[in-house]
């Protein structure tokens, strides 16, 4: 079987491909976290890359808290208090409480 041999400028192309293509895998790997703007992950080495995936978390990071806060300030703290029309309204059985909520929604309308 004859065997060809391959000039060191060969292996050094292909060895060059062969990281090319790993950084590539890299960057959809690290795009891919659930944590980052993946399209700011960009970057032909590792270290760029890894530079935009830092940049990219703190977008995410930024982003995420400005829409907790617009939800935050939408949301009522809690609970209203709730007002009975009458003392005795605790003491009522609910059929009679639903009868006395509506009669004061008609009186409101």
């Amino acid at each position: 079987m004859p065997t060809e041999e391959t000039t060191p400028e060969e292996r050094a192309s292909a060895a060059e491909a062969m990281a090319a293509q790993a950084v590539v895998r890299y960057r959809e790997l690290v795009a891919a976290s659930p944590d980052l703007v993946a399209d700011m992950v960009r970057g032909d080495s590792i270290e760029d890359i890894d530079a935009s995936a830092e940049a990219a978390r703190r977008a995410y990071s930024d982003i995420s808290r400005q829409i907790a806060q617009s939800y935050e300030r939408a949301v009522p703290p809690g609970n209203p208090a709730r007002s009975a029309t009458s003392p005795e309204a605790n003491t009522l059985k609910p059929e009679a409480k639903i009868a006395l909520g509506l009669r004061v929604l008609d009186r409101r309308s």
